[in-house]
Order: structure tokens, then sequence, then C-alpha cells
């Protein structure tokens, strides 16, 4: 019985919300992942066994176009071209694949990306299928939508795409990434947080991707990924791990920290070399012009133990972080990058930025 009932509750969604992408409307889809304002004369055609999302159909003068909405979680790092990439991969295989290019689109703010691409239809060489592929990320989410009909008949369906594109709304994951999202200031003096509603985040000299999911916020990096378990609490984070020697306090920036424009040199980022890693930091560095005018020495031990000048303990790095443990028992956290082979140190107790040279 509660089968049977579930079967026509679903019935019953379906046709309501077909008889509004008939005439024109919103349809939010049925487990809530996105909302579309669909064009007048467009069906609900759902596919046997697709739980990602939705397909929707016109014709116009007996030509067949196709808009199929997905929607899948992303991984931390996941990048537009890896989405896009793996969307497109079907039609690799397909005869008379000829591919196109990538194009940056923005949807609703939310910036994405725009891959075109011709295939035969049916195998027929002298019919050919134009295929646009759409994607944007938003709260941990890649938001896929291909749209595809003939070639020669594009143009018929060109207003509408652009309607539907533009009234296209995520919505899955912002109860819990929505809330992350934006700038978070570093109440330690350490460099501030910035998480992107697509996914980005930067700290520092760091650039990658961010998951959340209630309770764990994941930050990823070429080099490899650290968990954190975190705490929002209005518009204060803590972000705690076991490589922290203290928690990460942040509060929500209300207003841009910046009351003047960039200047040029400000606008053009830093190089940055790849990703540190680990074994990059064994051995011995010398800081780069000393304030002092006395050459000081950081020794970094595969074993793990430290010296810095007058200072001794243990070292562990991770995911752009150097922390230093003293005999003592006092523990300092730095920001850590290469820099054209240089190795630059910041925040923690440093009042600007520490450039050391390996010997």
């Amino acid at each position: 019985m509660r089968s049977f009932l579930t079967a026509i509750f679903l019935v019953a969604s379906l046709s309501s919300a077909s008889a509004s992408a008939a005439k024109g409307g919103p349809y939010v889809d049925t487990k809530n992942r996105f909302e579309v304002a669909i064009a007048p004369g467009w069906d609900l055609s759902p596919i046997p066994g697709d739980v990602d999302g939705m397909k929707f159909m016109r014709k116009i003068n007996g030509i067949p176009a196709s808009l199929h909405v997905t929607v899948r979680k992303t991984k931390p790092g996941q990048t537009l071209k890896d989405s896009l990439d793996e969307l497109e991969k079907p039609f690799k295989i397909d005869l008379g694949y000829n591919p196109g290019t990538d194009t940056p689109i923005v949807i609703n703010d939310v910036a994405g990306m725009k891959r075109t691409l011709t295939v035969y239809a049916s195998g027929d060489k002298s019919t050919v299928r134009a295929v646009e592929l759409i994607v944007v990320h938003a709260f941990g989410y890649a938001h896929r939508l291909h749209f595809d009909t003939l070639e020669a008949k594009q143009k018929l369906f060109a207003r509408d795409i652009d309607r539907m594109l533009t009234s296209y709304v995520p919505i899955v994951g912002k109860g819990v990434s929505g809330a992350l999202g934006g700038q978070w200031i570093n109440t330690g003096g350490g460099p501030d947080l910035t998480l992107d509603d697509d996914g980005a985040f930067s700290m520092g000299p760091l650039r990658g991707g961010w998951q959340a999911d209630g309770g764990r916020l994941v930050l990823k990096i070429p080099a490899g990924a650290e968990n954190y378990r975190y705490v929002l609490n209005n518009d204060t984070l803590t972000l705690s791990s076991p490589n922290l020697g203290d928690d990460l306090l942040f509060r929500r920036a209300s207003t841009p920290r910046r009351t003047v424009p960039l200047s040029t040199a400000e606008k053009t980022p830093k190089p940055r070399d790849a990703a540190l890693t680990k074994e990059e930091l064994y051995g011995t560095w010398t800081v780069v012009d000393p304030a002092d005018g006395d050459p000081l020495k950081l020794q970094l031990a595969a074993t793990g133990s430290v010296a810095f000048g007058g200072l001794s303990g243990r070292w562990r790095y991770s995911t752009g972080r150097l922390t230093i443990q003293s005999t003592a028992g006092e523990t300092m956290t730095y920001a850590a990058s290469m820099t054209k082979g240089r190795l630059v140190l910041s925040s923690g107790d440093l009042d600007k930025e520490l450039v050391l040279s390996r010997d």
C-alpha cells in the first residue's frame, strides 16, 4: 500500500510540474536541488533510473531539443574543467565527435563554464548534433546542464536556453555551505580565510577547494587535504584539528577590510611555485637580509627535530602550515610557501614575511 501511495504522489508531483513547465513557469526540483524558469512549450521528460536531476524537452516544427540537468556532489578541489571533462566523456566515443571551445559564463552571480561540441546524429555525418555542456559549482555541488539539438536548428531554441540559464538557481547545500561562505578574519593575527560559494578557498598563500558537511570542513590544495571540525556560532567560526596547536578563531567580515582601490602592483598576484611538500622543507635555511645583520638559520630535519636561532624542538608540516613546538612547550604556526626556490614564512609571531634561502 505504501509503495502504491508513493507512486501516486510521484505521478501527481510530476504532472503538476509538467503543467507548470508547459505554460512556462518556475520548476523546483522534487529533491529541492535547483529551481529554473521553464520556457513555454517545454515539457518534463524524466529518464527512468535518473536520480541526479531532470530532463526537459521541446519540439519546434518536428525538431526536438532537450535540456538535461544533473546535480552531483563535488570533491574538495574539483574544478569546473574536471566537471566538464566528466560530463563530456561519453560524447568522445560518439561518431563524428568534434570538440569546440570553453567559454566562461556567470549564472546568477555564480561563475561557470560552457563547453561546445558536435557529434553525428544517429551516426549519420550528414546530420550533426550541437551539444552545449554548462557547469556551475555552488555550495559543494556541481550543477551540470546539457543542451542538445540539431546543429542546423540550434538558433530556434537559443532564446529559450538563454532564458532558462538566466533563471537557474542552485539550492542544494545552501543551508550548510551557504552559511560558511564569505570572508573570515583571523582573530589571532594569522591569514584570513575566504570561502567562495563556488567551492574555492584562499588563506594566505594557499589556494584550493573546500567542502563542508555540517561539522567537518575540508580544505584541499594540490599537495593534499586538511580536515577540520568546525563550530559556527553566529558570526564566529572556530576550526580545530589534531594538526593545530590551538584552535583557529575567525569572525565574519561585515564590511570589506580595504577602503582604498588596489594598486596595479597589488592586483597582480605574486608568483608562487607549485604547492610546497614536507620533503622540500628538509635541510638548512638562512634568512635573507636579516634586520640585525646576523645570519639566522632554520634547520628542519627529516626526523622532525628543529633548530631556529636559539630555539630547538619539534616541527610538523601540513597543507601550507609549518608548526614549531619548542622544548619549552611553546607552539607557533606559520603559513609556509615557496617562491622562486625560497621559503616564505608569514603570520604566527611575525610582523612581516620572512624569506629564507636554502644553504
